[in-house]
């Protein structure tokens, strides 16, 4: 037993110190053999988080590691913040967080390198601000019941619907785009596999619902790899789902 605690250890603090076997160091590559995957999320609360994932070659590339003589930066119309390295088992990338999520902020990412040259043309601006109203967040509603989803204000276009059912060892998650007018009708009736017999009924379920506005920016035309960069506005509201 304890030969087999110490081996536990030693394996975590292998897994730990390791981390990415195949991380590339980003001084041996060159700015055109780069994919940047950027995004930038809303919630609601005043700030926006920031993601960056850089891979090698392009999206399934190896992951590519930071050195000390380079950072990446994100300017939120004056605001700065410098993204910090997050490292999971086999996975690496770049977080941060500014202080404002108002409607067309423009926010700016850029990559300085350790020759001195800056790459700053990843840019992209906030949807436009909004709030659900309606339903109140862990309201209780019985299937069959029709929801009434509001938010405010209203924009243009699509928006995204995310609705997530969640039951006793069941998950089932659907999406679509509905007209972005403010207001939306979820049947609960309809709810895709909600009437399966098989579904324990005992506990009710937890029902999630997320909208999202979604805006595409400009990738800076040096990372030839290819990538992204997108802005998100995204609000939820989370309900008790009750049979009868």
């Amino acid at each position: 037993m304890q030969v087999l605690k110490i081996l536990s250890a030693l394996a975590a603090t292998l897994i730990a110190g390791c981390g990415n076997p195949n991380a590339v160091d980003s001084e041996s590559l060159a700015t055109q053999a780069l994919w940047v995957g950027v995004r930038f999320e809303a919630t609601g609360n005043g700030s926006t988080g920031v993601n960056v994932e850089i891979n090698e070659g392009g999206r399934s590339g190896n992951d590519v590691r930071l050195s000390q003589n380079e950072r990446l930066e994100v300017d939120a119309n004056g605001f700065i913040v410098v993204l910090e390295e997050d490292e999971d088992f086999l996975d690496i990338d770049y977080e941060g967080r500014v202080t404002t999520d108002a409607s067309d902020t423009l926010l700016t990412l850029s990559f300085y390198r350790a020759d001195g040259s800056v790459n700053d043309g990843t840019r992209v601006t906030l949807p436009g601000i909004f709030a659900i109203s309606s339903p109140s967040n862990d309201q209780e509603v019985v299937v069959g019941d029709v929801i009434d989803l509001q938010w405010a204000a209203p924009g243009s276009g699509m928006i995204a619907l995310a609705i997530t059912t969640q039951c006793s060892g069941f998950t089932r998650a659907d999406f679509l785009d509905v007209p972005d007018n403010g207001s939306y009708a979820i049947d609960t009736a309809m709810l895709p596999g909600i009437q399966d017999p098989e579904i324990p009924r005992e506990n009710g379920c937890a029902l999630t619902v997320d909208l999202t506005r979604e805006r595409h920016g400009t990738l800076d035309q040096a990372f030839r790899g290819g990538g992204f960069v997108s802005a998100v506005q995204m609000r939820t509201v989370k309900l008790q789902l009750a049979f009868n």
